[in-house]
């Protein structure tokens, strides 16, 4: 049964974020993104229940909130889940992911590699 509240799409997208913790920040792209959150590729993923501030690069402006490390997968990358996205930034990677060209719909990938 999938538990995800929304449709996920493969978009790479730059990505900056850092740990509460931390004066640390990492860098990466994600693999997938949703309005919900995203999964981004890295060597040494943060921990489950790690605390962010994130910053992501979508089109030619900024999106940034905080989020939380709700998987780790160390040598593959974490899934982020976004807390307090901004309706107008919420609205602005909607329009994003559904305009990409590039964006497939996760339901849609089972048909696409077959």
């Amino acid at each position: 049964m999938e538990r995800r509240e929304y449709s996920r799409y493969l978009v790479s997208l730059e990505i900056e974020l850092q740990e509460f913790a931390s004066s640390f920040a990492l860098r990466g792209n994600t693999t997938d993104v949703s309005l919900g959150g995203c999964y981004v590729a890295t060597i040494f993923p943060l921990a489950v229940g790690s605390q962010i501030h994130f910053r992501l690069r979508v089109a030619d402006e900024h999106i940034t909130a905080r989020g939380s490390v709700q998987t780790s997968h160390p040598g593959v990358g974490m899934g982020i889940r976004f807390i307090g996205l901004s309706d107008k930034d919420r609205r602005r990677l909607e329009k994003y992911l559904l305009d990409s060209e590039s964006a497939l719909p996760e339901r849609m990938l089972a048909s696409y590699l077959r």
